[in-house]
């Protein structure tokens, strides 16, 4: 698959991925790597990031490493585990690489870091690929 045409879909992202502010900066195949910079539309009232943020480019990340097959993809499953709270951090950056490339259906591990390395998140989604070429 020519990666360029999927990284010029994911720099032209979704009205969500805009409002989130979240980016695609590198692909490969069976790997994704995104940033978030962060704002205070990010963080909770404890004054860190969100939870359901950090779930959320997760999620657009693995699937943007799963559609390096060439398919379509959408989220079967998403299982997320919090390891610390992301405060003090003006960048996340999100890594998802492919556990098991299946035919239909495809797992891939999650890590999310802040800008000084420390793993804030860890998890592993599953999504189905759809018959649509990219």
């Amino acid at each position: 698959m020519e990666f360029e045409k999927l990284y010029e879909l994911r720099k032209d992202p979704t009205e969500f991925a805009i409002q989130m502010g979240f980016r695609t900066v590198e692909i490969r195949k069976g790997y994704a790597r995104g940033e978030l910079e962060i704002t205070e539309q990010h963080r909770n009232s404890l004054g860190t990031v969100h939870g359901g943020c950090i779930f959320a480019i997760a999620d657009t990340n693995g699937a943007t490493a799963a559609m390096t097959c060439g398919h379509y993809c959408t989220t079967v499953n998403g299982d997320i585990h919090f390891l610390r709270p992301a405060r003090n951090t003006k960048k996340l950056i999100v890594e998802a690489r492919e556990a098991k490339a299946g035919k239909t259906i495809s797992v891939y591990d999650i890590e999310v870091s802040d800008d000084e390395g420390r793993l804030i998140a860890k998890g592993l989604f599953s999504y189905y690929t759809l018959e649509q070429m990219i």
